[in-house]
């Protein structure tokens, strides 16, 4: 039996936030008591044609808490998810170490790095998320984009999210475990992000928006526009 891997980010990707709600569009998770996410309805249909079909494992920074706060649909629910960039496997209910390995090296680094930033004014938000990766919010009044970093962790940049990532925890060695666990014959890779670089970069066939270098319109659009794509691949 054949099997084709569908390896994809969620925030921004597949799902987009309620700044970008439309009507119709269904929640797939809530947090402090209000409607947080959301996926077009086109899109949820499309996905749950291709997760018939394939593989299909969201490979997401959310860590193991944020991930679990998605409730997708009774009919549909992912059994495999790498979150915290690549640390960790979820499996049903069962949590494994995935990429977790490569960040022990770099406890240290992580340690006195959120020790540096968690009194600076410059930051509003410091903490290490799942013991994997250190996470940042700029202040309003800050340009994220400006600041720098002295470390050999790898800095990325998302408006004013920044992370510091362990150098071996990317989601291209993700998913590089993933197609060693399930030999694929084909890998659709899809993410909006310089953390979903890597990867894309991999994958047989990827997708991406714009505003990334791909061709392909920004959330909520783009989840629309790739799973087509991919349903007509598996589909012709």
């Amino acid at each position: 039996m054949t099997t084709k891997l569908f390896a994809c980010d969620l925030d921004g990707t597949l799902i987009h936030s309620h700044k970008r709600k439309r009507d119709g569009d269904i929640c797939v998770e809530h947090y402090d008591g209000h409607e947080q996410s959301f996926i077009a309805p086109r899109a949820f249909d499309l996905l749950k044609e291709i997760a018939a079909q394939v593989t299909f494992v969201p490979v997401t920074t959310r860590s193991i808490a944020q991930y679990r706060r998605i409730f997708w649909a009774e009919d549909f629910r992912p059994r495999m998810a790498v979150v915290a960039n690549g640390a960790y496997l979820l499996d049903g209910d069962r949590q494994e170490n995935f990429l977790r390995e490569t960040v022990e090296p770099h406890v240290d680094d992580l340690l006195t790095a959120c020790k540096n930033f968690s009194d600076d004014a410059r930051f509003d938000i410091c903490r290490i998320v799942d013991e994997s990766f250190l996470f940042l919010r700029a202040a309003d009044d800050i340009d994220a984009d400006a600041l720098t970093f002295d470390t050999e962790l790898t800095v990325q940049h998302t408006g004013k999210k920044i992370y510091l990532f362990p150098p071996a925890l990317t989601k291209g060695n993700a998913l590089t475990k993933l197609a060693e666990k399930f030999s694929p014959t084909k890998i659709f890779a899809a993410g909006d992000s310089t953390i979903d670089l890597p990867m894309l970069a991999l994958a047989d066939e990827s997708f991406a928006p714009k505003s990334l270098g791909g061709m392909y319109s920004d959330a909520p659009d783009f989840a629309e526009e790739f799973l087509r794509r991919i349903r007509d691949d598996l589909c012709p």
